[in-house]
């Protein structure tokens, strides 16, 4: 079979979209005879026919109609991929205002920062950071990098990487109290006020005892734990990169998060925030796993 290419499949798209030759002529801004040359090609080169010819026009057959959804898909993204050259080539400048807690700030969002600078020289990002959901998102900023499981109403954005939870513990305090039973560990967990979270929900209901410290911070309780200060469920990207922490390989299993790149939904259709928006989501899914979920 014929390598398909958008090219050739626009002809039909334009031609099932707008109902005749000449409708989609127009819309493609070529002749009719280039239109009806391109779809009669497309047929014999792939032998299937696409259309049922009537005096009232052209219509999809319906082994044609399955392949619509798809091609308002191509067309969508050739769309979008149009306006990113475009953006692309004429850069973004100006100051940008990002909010993200302070576990992404200083684990992950430096690499992805210095990417963007490479295409966009003359960009400038003011950084907030809090590990508060209230807190970020009356920030003011244009672009938010959160997690959590959905986003609030007045979010829009993208759900671009799946964290994995895990619980971690210095080496030697793992060597120490090896075969305990998970009551018998000293624990360190996140505050009460953020008992909701996907981490508060796991440990106020599989942990019994008390926690030895607690702390609005992943980063403070991954220094405290690689200080032999008890164990931690940790995002794995904070456990991970740490020193002095390892897996507590008992404790297998632990929750899982979404990140969100996301935006107030007042600034989505501003060409600068939505690029900054896809070029984001896209760095996270690219390092991290696929984009899971739009909104």
């Amino acid at each position: 079979m014929h390598k398909l290419r958008w090219d050739d499949l626009q002809f039909v798209y334009a031609v099932a979209e707008q109902g005749s030759l000449s409708a989609a002529s127009r819309a493609l801004g070529v002749n009719h005879a280039t239109v009806l040359r391109r779809i009669a090609w497309l047929e014999e080169t792939n032998d299937v026919k696409l259309f049922d010819r009537s005096k009232n026009g052209y219509s999809l057959r319906p082994e044609g109609r399955a392949l619509l959804a798809s091609l308002k898909l191509m067309d969508h993204a050739s769309a979008r991929i149009g306006r990113s050259l475009a953006l692309t080539a004429k850069g973004i400048e100006g100051t940008f205002r990002l909010a993200t807690t302070d576990a992404i700030a200083c684990l992950l969002l430096p690499g992805l920062l210095s990417t963007l600078r490479e295409t966009h020289p003359n960009i400038n990002i003011e950084i907030a950071v809090s590990n508060d959901p209230i807190d970020m998102s009356l920030s003011g900023a244009e672009i938010l990098i959160r997690p959590g499981a959905d986003l609030p109403p007045e979010l829009s954005g993208v759900r671009a990487w799946e964290v994995d939870f895990g619980v971690y513990g210095s080496p030697l305090y793992l060597e120490q109290n090896a075969g305990l039973p998970i009551d018998g560990h000293k624990w360190l967990g996140v505050a009460p006020g953020f008992a909701k979270s996907t981490v508060g929900e796991w440990q106020f209901s599989a942990i019994r005892s008390r926690f030895e410290f607690t702390a609005d911070s992943f980063l403070t309780l991954a220094g405290l734990a690689a200080q032999g200060l008890g164990l931690a469920m940790l995002p794995g990207f904070v456990g991970r990169n740490t020193h002095n922490l390892v897996p507590a390989d008992e404790f297998p299993g632990g929750p899982t998060t979404g990140v969100w790149v996301a935006t107030h939904s007042e600034f989505r259709r501003q060409n600068d925030i939505e690029t900054l928006l896809s070029f984001f989501a896209a760095a996270l899914a690219r390092d991290a796993g696929q984009v899971k979920q739009v909104r």
